[in-house]
């Protein structure tokens, strides 16, 4: 296999900035191909935007970008071994200014073979890393508000599919809690995905954090199927709820749907013989006082909320 190696002057003006060096020299070939190629085979633009990484953006490196993609238009949506485009290490870094020159450009006729205008934008939004990873799930793992509005702004419609870690963005927002980033995808992705890994869903993730805002909103935009999502062990959101003594959360969950009360995981518990186990009592009180007959369900060895009651010596 071949090994490409960036020549060291190039290496070095592309990690500057360094625009004249660029225009001064002719070069025999593009600059997309092998001899302006490191061993991952990262371009100029990604080792430009990476040594960003912690650097204020300026308008001379937006220029950079910009005359680099006037002089290789190829580079826009070049990828690194990882499958890694420009906009994607822009994305991980939070370089919005960046990221609007790479929308900017991809909107221009000499990128045909991206098609034109705002699909062309989208195809290149939606293309995705090795790891399943677009890079609006780059700028969402990173907690970059800039970035993800400027991603979703130009791609409402898409719904953003899993990663390889079985992760949307949305998934990826609520499990670290970032309410800002949520609230952007709700409030204006029209059909977001909200799976994560394990069967897991952004409404898992909002009620683990106990976070009533984030929950309030997800319900409200996706509504009705996701509080009966199970995960692996069969657990639905208000499971999780019990366990963790979110009451308020379970009041939320139960006024959306109050027949997951009814709902059992694989040992064929109830929310309520979980609350009741872990001695949870405004949990239970919440769940009694709006299902009240789901006292009479038994798990899967014929136990009531009483015998879990007993077990966690709460009686």
């Amino acid at each position: 296999m071949t090994i490409t190696c960036m020549d060291l002057n190039v290496y070095n003006a592309a990690a500057k900035g360094n625009i004249s060096y660029f225009k001064d020299h002719s070069f025999l070939q593009p600059l997309d191909l092998e001899p302006f190629l490191t061993p991952n085979k990262n371009t100029v633009l990604h080792i430009f935007i990476t040594t960003l990484k912690n650097q204020r953006e300026s308008t001379n490196q937006k220029n950079f970008v910009g005359d680099i993609l006037n002089l290789c238009p190829s580079l826009l949506c070049q990828v690194n071994v990882k499958d890694e485009t420009p906009l994607h290490v822009a994305a991980r870094f939070g370089h919005a200014n960046i990221v609007e020159v790479l929308i900017e450009h991809a909107k221009y006729p000499h990128h045909q073979d991206l098609g034109s205008g705002a699909k062309a934008v989208r195809k290149m939004l939606r293309m995705v890393n090795k790891e399943k990873d677009t890079a609006l799930h780059e700028a969402v793992r990173y907690n970059h508000l800039e970035v993800t509005k400027l991603l979703i702004k130009e791609d409402p419609d898409f719904s953003y599919t899993v990663n390889e870690a079985g992760e949307t963005p949305l998934y990826i927002a609520a499990e670290r809690n970032y309410e800002e980033l949520a609230k952007e995808i709700l409030h204006n992705c029209k059909s977001p995905a909200y799976d994560g890994p394990l069967g897991r869903t952004a409404l898992h993730a909002a009620i683990l954090w106990d976070n009533r805002e984030m929950t309030e909103k997800i319900l409200k935009k996706i509504g009705g199927a996701i509080t009966k999502k199970e995960d692996q062990e069969g657990l639905t959101p208000l499971h999780l709820a019990a366990d963790s003594n979110r009451w308020k959360s379970t009041q939320l969950l139960l006024a959306h749907d109050p027949q997951v009360a009814y709902m059992k995981d694989k040992g064929g518990r109830t929310a309520l013989h979980i609350a009741a186990h872990r001695g949870n009592n405004r949990v239970m009180e919440s769940i009694i006082g709006m299902c009240p007959d789901c006292c009479e369900l038994v798990d899967n060895k014929g136990w009531n909320a009483l015998h879990f009651a007993v077990e966690g010596n709460w009686c």
